[in-house]
């Protein structure tokens, strides 16, 4: 028996204790505070600040004293706020008023009065976002891809272990876990394209755009897309700042998109775990149990997930309302969005690792799977298949000829020879099938053989489709790893710039 924790009712009755992953998915904002949102965004405003002085100092509109300075109060800024010691002061209105602030009282207003040449906090707070957007997405990838490795792991262990498939919920066809799961990565590998394409339109310096109609500063925004690891400059100022929410809302786009293949999962997984279902046993380090009820092993992280996905929606649905019919030009209206995406990432940034611990740890019930492949004529299509395959028959009589089959099985919930022999007579078809290939087309693994077609349940398709997944993430990892260093680089070379 297991001690519960002392903040917990339930759990006694489990064998271990939940996963602190799983308890803290499942109860959310229940307990926890939601931060400032320009508290996310001060690590990207320093960044920004240091880059655009450094441009500026490159181009003759400061002096090496007053960069010199100006460094020296983002660093100080930087080492009190990673040591828990800076804080934001509200009367200051936002991060970049704050950060300004600081530099100015702590360096003089010959450095600190001059960090806004050449800028609003227009396109200050847009090119914040988008860092911050780039790496958000950046870390939905990883979590992503490490799903999708996992459920591949998986698929290539279980491309032989047999199962019911269903179409509206009831018995349809016979395939396999391997299967099942291989579905599942193909819909990662849809989302990690999205990914990237989103990071491919987020990746682009509007730092220079100004309030939306530039500047008489010569500045040079080729130089602070290079310091901020940006691939290009966003040419026109005016775009730069009245589409600020299009990149939030392209990233909630792909996080929404994610989050309905995570809630197809989590929906499979409910319904396959039912002990009147039983092919799959979720771990107890993701269940969770009653105040009331001693027995329950419940799967709230998969309804929990399920909510979060339509949250995910709404949160899209209100970027893309936003900004609907504004006029050209900066408008307040999209303040407003910044918070959207920020609470949508962190309702959904933990579900695809928590999946990939359910996965991880689930028990495959092999013998239940064999068991509930004869349960429901779900080798009918098959034997259909083989009839019209074999005997030159037009399929929609064989079609029939199976229909009445089922018919005169039952009771039986699997197509018994004397109703398959009686169909075909009562159809006037004088064929004679062997107890043989009966028992061939009865055995659920010799059926799912028969399929020898790309991107079908056969074991040898399954695990070629595993193989080929296998190098469309190995490509996504790889390209991963190159913008991450490139953006790491970056910023140590801000943070280590010295005159």
């Amino acid at each position: 028996m297991t001690t519960p924790s002392p903040s917990q009712v339930w759990g006694s009755h489990l064998s271990r204790p939940p996963a602190e992953q799983n308890v803290q998915f499942c109860a959310g904002r229940d307990v926890r505070a939601l931060p400032m949102a320009d508290e996310a965004l001060l690590p990207y405003d320093l960044w920004t600040n240091r880059a655009h002085s450094i441009m500026l100092h490159q181009q003759g509109l400061i002096t090496d004293e007053q960069l010199s300075r100006m460094l020296a109060g983002l660093r100080e800024l930087e080492g009190l706020h990673e040591s828990g010691k800076f804080f934001l002061d509200p009367e200051k209105e936002d991060v970049h008023i704050n950060v300004e602030a600081f530099v100015t009282e702590t360096q003089g207003t010959d450095a600190g009065g001059r960090m806004h040449i050449g800028r609003s906090r227009n396109d200050q707070s847009s090119c914040d976002l988008r860092l911050w957007l780039r790496d958000r997405g950046l870390e939905l990838a990883v979590s992503c891809h490490q799903l999708a490795e996992a459920l591949l792991e998986q698929a290539e262990r279980y491309a032989d272990a047999v199962m019911p498939g269903f179409t509206h919920y009831q018995p349809a066809m016979i395939t396999t876990w391997g299967h099942w799961l291989c579905a599942y990565v193909q819909g990662l590998v849809r989302d990690l394209e999205r990914l990237r394409l989103t990071l491919q339109l987020v990746n682009r310096n509007p730092l220079g755009a100004v309030a939306s109609f530039g500047t008489s500063w010569p500045i040079d925004r080729n130089f602070t897309a290079e310091l901020l690891a940006f691939d290009r400059v966003d040419t026109n100022t005016l775009d730069c700042i009245v589409s600020r929410w299009e990149h939030e809302a392209q990233l909630a786009h792909a996080a929404a998109m994610l989050m309905n293949h995570l809630s197809i999962m989590a929906q499979d997984l409910i319904i396959l775990s039912l002990p009147y279902t039983g092919m799959v046993t979720i771990n107890e380090a993701f269940v969770t149990g009653s105040s009331i009820m001693p027995q329950k092993k419940n799967p709230d992280f998969a309804e929990v997930l399920k909510s979060k996905a339509s949250l995910a929606h709404g949160y899209l649905v209100s970027l893309m309302g936003i900004q609907k019919g504004g006029f050209s030009g900066y408008n307040r209206d999209t303040q407003a969005t910044k918070y959207l995406i920020m609470d949508l990432l962190r309702e959904c940034e933990e579900a695809p690792g928590v999946l990939r611990g359910v996965f991880e740890t689930l028990t495959v019930n092999r013998a239940r799977m064999q068991e509930q492949c004869r349960v429901g004529f779900m080798n009918s299509v098959d034997w259909a298949d083989h009839l019209a395959r074999t005997h030159n028959l037009p399929f929609r009589e064989c079609y029939h000829v199976l229909a009445l089959a089922v018919r005169l099985s039952a009771p039986e919930t699997e197509i018994t020879y004397q109703a398959l022999e009686q169909a075909l007579q009562e159809s006037g078809h004088d064929l004679t099938l062997s107890l043989e290939e009966f028992e061939h087309l009865a055995n659920p693994s010799s059926l799912i053989a028969e399929r020898q077609h790309s991107g079908s349940p056969a074991p040898d398709s399954v695990r070629e489709q595993v193989a080929e997944l296998r190098v469309a993430l190995s490509q996504f990892q790889a390209e991963g790893i190159v913008l991450q260093q490139h953006i790491d680089e970056a910023r140590q070379r801000c943070r280590e710039y010295r005159i």
